[in-house]
């Protein structure tokens, strides 16, 4: 029965995170250790020849209590993402509390491609409440080597292992599940720690996002399929973190040449001039004011080919918004 109710896990996580566009993920090393909560995204969890990555510190993000207002007030604003509350509640689970964090990898793009790996305390006594309910919903047939495969009611499969009570291992691929759980248990290569991807990963982050290929997203989405400027994207990260009720973002952007970074620059820099000349404009409304007021805390610059973007706001005056005077730039 343990078995059957992770894999009830397994299928709802899965089936939210490995369904975002072109991606779905894996999870730090210390997954498989006596103590599954690790403090920062570590290198040798992720594949060697890993080309994204994403990762979702809940654990840090939930130290400061201006990343929690920021998390009441979107899910506030996003029904959608209370209903997805309202399943985890059902399963004995309260978010963010009993979520560590999530680290999400692909090595080839696209949504069948990825591996989620997710740290999270589980009551196993509601888990199996509801699991109950979920008979007529999926099919669970146990794998060799601990794998489950599942099928839900629309006869779409995922594949799902736990290397602890407390770690969650999810994909559509069942050759991306086996290599990541390799990786895990230390059995396959992980990425050295200077590899470039991780370039941007920040100290105490809550968020990091890299990828190393941006220009070959799967049709319809990516630069590509943007404006003609961000066509000219190969790769790319960003982190954001939380000091001293301040939301801080970073990233850096390579270009396919300096003239096209250079031109991506002065698009951004334009584009802040028009939001300054509609927010001082006679008839300008609260809310043109305050995007203004965001967007001149924007810094870009070029290097080369790199595009070096910070962005930084105290989390108060963001989560004022309109209705208060627009923030000013420090």
């Amino acid at each position: 029965m343990v078995r059957k109710i992770t894999s009830a896990f397994g299928l709802l996580l899965t089936a939210v995170l490995a369904s975002a566009p072109a991606f779905a993920s894996a999870l730090p090393a210390a997954a498989v250790t006596a103590t599954p909560v690790p403090v920062e995204l570590n290198a040798s969890a992720v594949p060697a020849k890993a080309t994204w990555i994403i990762y979702l510190n809940m654990d840090q993000a939930m130290k400061s209590p201006a990343a929690g207002k920021l998390l009441e007030n979107f899910l506030h604003r996003h029904p959608q993402a209370r209903k997805g509350l309202a399943s985890l509640k059902a399963m004995g689970l309260k978010f963010p509390q009993d979520f560590h964090d999530v680290l999400l990898v692909g090595r080839n793009v696209g949504p069948n491609h990825g591996v989620v790996v997710i740290h999270a305390t589980s009551d196993q006594r509601h888990l199996e409440k509801w699991f109950q309910t979920q008979h007529a919903a999926i099919t669970v047939t146990k794998l060799t080597d601990g794998i489950d495969k599942i099928v839900d009611k629309k006869s779409h499969t995922f594949y799902e292992a736990s290397p602890t009570a407390d770690t969650f291992v999810a994909s559509r691929s069942l050759s991306s599940l086996r290599h990541e759980l390799r990786v895990l248990a230390g059995t396959s290569a992980g990425m050295a720690a200077g590899n470039p991807l991780l370039n941007g990963a920040h100290p105490g982050g809550i968020l990091f996002l890299a990828d190393t290929d941006m220009a070959n997203l799967p049709k319809g989405r990516g630069p590509r399929h943007g404006p003609s400027w961000m066509k000219s994207v190969t790769r790319g990260w960003l982190a954001a973190w939380i000091t001293k009720g301040r939301l801080t973002v970073s990233a850096r952007v390579n270009m396919k040449s300096p003239d096209t970074a250079a031109q991506t620059v002065q698009i951004a820099q334009g584009w802040q001039a028009a939001m300054d000349l509609g927010a001082t404009n006679a008839h300008a409304n609260p809310r043109q004011q305050f995007i203004a007021g965001i967007a001149d805390r924007l810094n870009v610059g070029a290097i080369g080919k790199s595009i070096h973007i910070q962005w930084s706001m105290p989390v108060a005056k963001l989560l004022a918004g309109p209705k208060s005077s627009p923030p000013a730039t420090q």
